[in-house]
């Protein structure tokens, strides 16, 4: 939705704020870098409103939005037929070819936004500015946009994110001020100066939800979260009840400008209470260190500290932090208190780290304690154009990257993503590996079986238009009977569950059991839930034969040695063999994504 300037007529004033009030409530700011939405699925979601005669964010609720479209729409009864001629024709002329009328001016920007090659969000971003940050405006658009001069150039930002006065952070958390805004601004609208009124306050609702309806959010990363067990390697620091601080290293595969968390307690007994989260470039996947310059606060509600609440998960606030797919990012989060029971991703395949004490902005971690884990993170979402989209894995310890090397980054989803990142059609989408080590896929009961997880692992991933499901061998490595229907049956319960929300679903055969599982049985249901993955009768919407692909030309039930983990137990991929099952799904998907 583009910003309104200043001038409009309040015909087209009114009817932007009741459609932005009504039917974007939920969307963040294309050109305000830092939103402050917030949506988990046990709080309500709440929207940022800016009120019209002040520079403060304002938090409504439900009813203070509907106040405020109700008081709009009864201040259109004061338009006159003069103002409806005057919004013909500034419409008409906001279409032309924009104009500059030269100005100098100190100003400063009031939250941290996007600055762009022109003077709309149809132009490139060129980076942005901090909230507070001086520049100097050398020009006013016709479109309403300050030109300023940027980085030895100049850029365009909106008129709505500068102010004459350097800003201070102020908080607003009560109904009555926005409903107070939303009213003086409706009441002026109905007098003399009405035009200008009303088209401040559709301006002001624009800019609380200026995201162009092209994009959405798209999770970036993800990992599938699990309890923690007493053998698990947790650092002693994780259980000493003292202040520590977890720096945790996480790779995206779509970059962007916006991004925000979502941060699970989901098995924990007590509440996860973070201090302070920050992001920050790390510098080298082997070591804690980050480029400070970097570092953002992450905040909740509007808040640097964090709680948690046992059993639940929370979706931070909208951050401002620029990145390109694949960087490495660091999550760096000061927990003050730790939950009974951890919950985590036993297996993270990279280096994370925790240090007693405060240290979320510095490197002095020289006497950290590692580990191969992921605490408490489960996503992270990016806002992105809505043509890609998010590809979920679905799998065990095969999607999960048994048996690779730490900091090698060899996970078949790994190679997927680097694959489409290089083919400028398929760049859009990013890849999801919810892969869990151990698992089997049949069962419901809870999120520790690929069945039970469909819901949080897969529907409910953000921007999610794919899943590629390779699961069911820890079944059959587990059976002692013909489970081959059982398997089908729950390959059929999924892809309706992911039909229902718009998904589809791509199969992948299931290679070789392994030499201490193979068995007659065994390889009987193998081969018969093959058949069925590839069979025209199958319920999936396409199907990569990973099992030919990697098998042993003299003997299908064996991998070919070259893909063979270096376990040795048959199961289990190389690096090698991994990278190659990642290219032979990225060859299938190029031809079946339109």
């Amino acid at each position: 939705m583009k910003k309104l300037k200043k001038g409009l007529s309040l015909i087209v004033a009114v009817m932007m704020a009741f459609s932005v009030f009504t039917g974007c409530a939920n969307s963040s700011t294309d050109d305000e870098v830092t939103s402050v939405t917030v949506a988990s699925s046990d709080a309500e979601v709440t929207e940022a409103v800016t009120e019209a005669t002040t520079t403060e964010e304002v938090t409504t609720t439900t009813e203070a939005t509907t106040e405020a479209v109700t008081t709009t729409t009864e201040a259109t009864t004061a338009v006159t037929t003069e103002a409806t001629t005057a919004t013909v024709a500034t419409t008409e002329e906001t279409t032309a070819a924009y104009t500059v009328e030269e100005m100098s001016a100190v100003m400063y920007a009031k939250s941290s936004v996007n600055v762009r090659s022109g003077p709309s969000t149809d132009y490139d971003r060129i980076g942005h500015l901090d909230e507070g940050e001086e520049v100097t405006v050398t020009g006013l658009a016709s479109t309403g946009w300050y030109r300023i001069s940027f980085e030895g150039g100049e850029g365009y930002v909106s008129n709505n994110y500068l102010v004459t006065e350097k800003p201070v952070t102020t908080t607003a958390t009560t109904t009555t001020a926005a409903t107070t805004a939303a009213t003086t601004a409706a009441t002026t609208a109905a007098t003399t100066t009405a035009t200008t009124a009303a088209t401040t306050a559709a301006t002001t609702a624009a800019t609380a939800d200026d995201t162009s309806s092209s994009e959405i959010w798209i999770a970036s990363w993800g990992t599938a979260m699990q309890m923690a067990w007493s053998s698990d390697a947790i650092p002693a620091e994780a259980t000493s009840g003292s202040t520590v601080t977890i720096r945790q290293q996480i790779r995206p595969s779509l970059g962007g400008d916006e991004l925000r968390l979502v941060i699970s307690n989901e098995y924990g007994k007590t509440d996860l209470v973070i201090d302070n989260m920050e992001l920050a470039m790390l510098n080298s996947s082997s070591s804690y260190r980050i480029d400070t310059s970097t570092i953002v606060t992450v905040t909740y509600n509007g808040s640097k500290k964090i709680t948690v609440p046992a059993g639940k998960t929370i979706t931070t606030d909208t951050i401002s932090f620029s990145f390109e797919a694949l960087d490495d990012i660091a999550v760096t989060m000061k927990v003050s208190s730790m939950p009974s029971v951890i919950t985590l991703h036993r297996a993270s395949r990279c280096t994370n780290w925790i240090v007693s004490g405060s240290h979320t902005s510095d490197n002095a971690w020289s006497s950290a304690s590692t580990f191969e884990m992921w605490y408490f993170i489960s996503e992270l979402d990016v806002m992105a154009d809505s043509s890609g989209g998010a590809i979920v894995c679905l799998g065990d310890s095969l999607t999960d990257g048994a048996s690779i090397s730490t900091n090698s980054f060899a996970r078949y989803t790994d190679k997927m993503a680097e694959l489409l990142q290089a083919d400028s059609k398929l760049s859009g989408y990013s890849v999801i590996n919810m892969g869990a080590g151990g698992t089997p896929f049949l069962g419901t009961s809870d999120n520790s079986t690929g069945l039970g997880r469909v819901t949080r692992d897969i529907v409910e991933v953000a921007g999610v238009k794919y899943c590629i499901v390779y699961m069911g061998v820890n079944d059959i490595n587990g059976a002692t009977t013909d489970i081959s229907q059982k398997l089908i049956d729950g390959y059929e319960k999924l892809i309706k569950e992911c039909h229902e929300a718009g998904i589809k679903v791509i199969g992948c055969t299931i290679t070789p059991c392994g030499n201490d599982n193979y068995s007659e049985l065994h390889e009987q249901i193998r081969q018969t839930v093959n058949a069925y993955i590839m069979s025209s009768d199958s319920a999936f919407d396409g199907y990569v034969d990973l099992a030919s692909a990697v098998a042993s030309s003299s003997d299908s039930t064996k991998l070919q040695s070259q893909y063979s983990s270096w376990w040795g137990n048959g199961l289990h991929f190389s690096e090698s063999g991994y990278r190659y099952v990642g290219t032979t799904i990225y060859n299938y998907l190029k031809n079946f994504i339109s």
